[in-house]
Parts: C-alpha cells; sequence; structure tokens
C-alpha cells in the first residue's frame, strides 16, 4: 500500500477530506483489503468513495452513503464500475446475505452521537446501549452473506472522552449481531497531554519510527489485540465474522 499516494489522493480531490493523521487506521484498513479478489464488497458510509477505489477492481464495489454530493464525488474522480448507492446506513436497500465483505469505517460513532442528542440512551447490565448503533449492526448483518466479514474502524472513547464508543459498549454491541469478534486496538501510544501536541505520542512516535519502518511494517506494529480489559488506543480496528 503506498500511503502517500492515498494521502495525496484525499487531498487533491479536496484538502478538507483529509483524514489529518498520517497514521490513521483507515489506512490500516485500505491494507488489509488488498487481498480481496472477486468479491462482492459493501462500504457502508463511504463517503467519497477513497476506500473503494483502493480495493482491487475484479471485486464488484458498492459505495453506499446518505450525501448525495459525495457519492457525486466518487464518481467524478474514481472508476465508473464503483456502484454508488444513497441510502441510510439504518436502512440498507439489499436482500439479506448480498455481500462477502462489508466495511464501516469511521461512522458507527455518529449512531451514536445521534442517539445521544435524541435522549435514546438505555442501560443494560450497567452499559449503555444505543439503538441507532444496534440498528446498524443488524442491517450489517443481514446484508452480510454465510461466511461473510465485516470490517469495522471507529475512534476508541478512551482516548477521546466525548460521544464515541468505548470498549464495552462496542463489544456488547457487537456480540448482539456477529458470531465470531477479533477486536484490537490500534495506536496506544499515549496522549500525555492535550495542550502540547509534542506531547502525543500517538503522533510523535509513530513519525520517529516511520524513518526506520515502512509503512506496512510500521502499521502492523501499532495493533494490539484485545487481551479482555479496555485499553486507552486511538482507534479500534474489529473484524466480525457472520458464522
Amino acid at each position: 500500500m503506498d500511503h502517500n499516494r492515498i494521502k495525496s489522493k484525499i487531498q487533491n480531490i479536496d484538502v478538507n477530506r483529509w483524514w489529518g493523521d498520517d497514521f490513521d487506521v483507515r489506512f490500516y484498513l485500505i491494507s488489509q483489503l488488498e487481498s480481496l479478489k472477486r468479491k462482492i464488497v459493501l462500504d457502508v458510509g463511504g463517503g467519497i468513495g477513497i476506500i473503494c477505489s483502493e480495493m482491487n477492481e475484479n471485486n464488484f464495489r458498492v459505495n453506499l452513503d446518505l450525501s448525495f454530493d459525495d457519492l457525486k464525488i466518487c464518481q467524478e474522480n474514481f472508476s465508473p464500475k464503483i456502484q454508488n448507492i444513497c441510502a441510510s446506513m439504518t436502512n440498507l436497500p439489499f436482500n439479506d446475505n448480498s455481500f462477502d465483505t462489508v466495511i464501516c469505517s469511521h461512522l458507527i460513532e455518529i449512531a451514536k452521537a445521534r442517539d445521544i442528542a435524541q435522549g435514546m440512551v438505555t442501560k443494560i447490565n450497567n452499559i449503555n446501549s444505543f439503538p441507532t448503533v444496534e440498528q446498524v449492526f443488524s442491517e450489517i448483518s443481514r446484508v452480510l452473506g454465510n461466511d461473510g466479514i465485516f470490517l469495522l474502524t471507529t475512534p476508541n472513547n478512551l482516548r477521546y472522552k466525548s460521544n464515541k464508543l468505548d470498549y464495552n459498549e462496542l463489544k456488547k454491541s457487537l456480540k448482539n449481531h456477529f458470531y465470531k469478534i477479533s477486536l484490537a486496538f490500534y495506536n496506544t501510544y499515549p496522549k500525555l497531554s492535550k495542550k502540547h501536541r509534542k506531547l502525543n505520542m500517538a503522533n510523535v512516535l509513530p513519525k520517529v519510527l516511520s524513518k526506520i519502518l515502512d509503512f506496512n511494517k510500521l502499521s502492523k506494529l501499532l495493533v494490539k489485540n484485545d487481551e479482555g480489559t479496555a485499553r486507552e488506543s486511538v482507534s479500534f480496528f474489529v473484524k466480525c465474522f457472520k458464522n
């Protein structure tokens, strides 16, 4: 995976679309998609289509988003083979078991924020539950085929302390809809100060390591497997299996 090429591609389309982090988990996600061949793939909330555009063209790729403007940008900039669908993450317009792989990258936290804003939060066994999050995962599980794989990235609220999903909320919700879950913490280097960027080790240490490691090796180094307890990280990277 050519990290610098992808970064330039985003910035050339619209500098405001840049993810803002040279070591964003979405680069790691893209690297994991390189092995996909001849699969039917759905990217839920794919926006301007960066992730779909990086997949092998022999896959059947569907880029779904609620923003017509984002889908238009995808259509104008990337392969006409990408199928752009305007629809909601809570009501996917596909038959059951339609996809081999479903991607949901930096979207599910928006569902949580919506539920908080609308006061639609419940607590089950002392863990917050969010109906829109549950609906999104239910729909993804429904359209994912037997033996299918679901790939998810989302910020870790233990780092941000805002309206992102925390470890227990995410795992509980995923377990309601998927058979097997493999969760990893992405970039666990600490943030030593909220005010001083130079004390954010999640930015500083990867930059130092990038001088001696190529991006693919470095991104693998940033992945730490789940050991059953919450851990601070910039993001979660999750792989779920339908059966």
